[in-house]
């Protein structure tokens, strides 16, 4: 699963916004609640969410704890270390041959 992902990730990176939506379900990308041109503008604004190589940078882990204390979801402390890793992006970026 995570090789699928990272493969994504380094498409998604290489590719237009308007590539992208090309290869989405037409009816994901033009309904009751987004034109084809709003998606394609949104996605071109917002795709450098998308990390090309699936790893989560230094930062993240304590980006995403701090969300989700403010959200009330965590209540209670967090070791951080054992709560993530990117060994499985790592190995994926590898056997995808995008990392040595």
């Amino acid at each position: 699963m995570v090789d699928a992902l990272v493969a994504t990730m380094h498409w998604i990176s290489s590719h237009s916004a308007a590539q992208i939506a090309s290869k989405m379900p037409p009816s994901y990308v033009s309904n009751g609640l987004t034109t084809r041109a709003d998606y394609i503008s949104a996605l071109a604004k917002d795709k450098a969410q998308f990390l090309p190589d699936g790893i989560m940078p230094a930062s993240g882990p304590q980006a995403v704890l701090a969300t989700d204390k403010t959200a009330g979801k965590v209540t209670g402390p967090v070791t951080l270390a054992t709560t993530y890793t990117n060994s499985f992006a790592i190995q994926a970026n590898k056997l995808e041959g995008f990392m040595k």
